[in-house]
């Protein structure tokens, strides 16, 4: 006996999107007089310092209760949002998931 398939009277078909965001927030200016351990670096030493260790590095305003500058960081206004890299891609199924 062979198995009979049932021809199925339905397919689900849905759609998904692909997209990638960036979100570019205000910055704040460092004194690098305030950052003792800045001293002595040249400017592309120190973004490098800041860029690797804000989350280790005080805020520049403690009024607001930041931990760290990469706290602060991250609770600034959005300048500039972006989407890139959108797609779609359809798709058909036998079966809802």
């Amino acid at each position: 006996m062979s198995e009979q398939t049932e021809n199925p009277k339905t397919i689900a078909v849905f759609a998904r999107e692909y997209y990638e965001t960036s979100i570019t927030k205000e910055p704040v200016e460092l004194n690098l007089e305030d950052y003792p351990e800045l001293e002595g670096m040249s400017k592309e030493e120190s973004i490098d310092y800041v860029e690797f260790n804000a989350s280790k590095m005080k805020p520049t305003n403690d009024e607001f209760g930041y931990d760290s500058l990469e706290e602060q960081l991250n609770d600034m206004d959005i300048r500039r949002d972006k989407i890139t890299n959108e797609t779609q891609e359809i798709y058909a199924v036998a079966k809802m998931f």
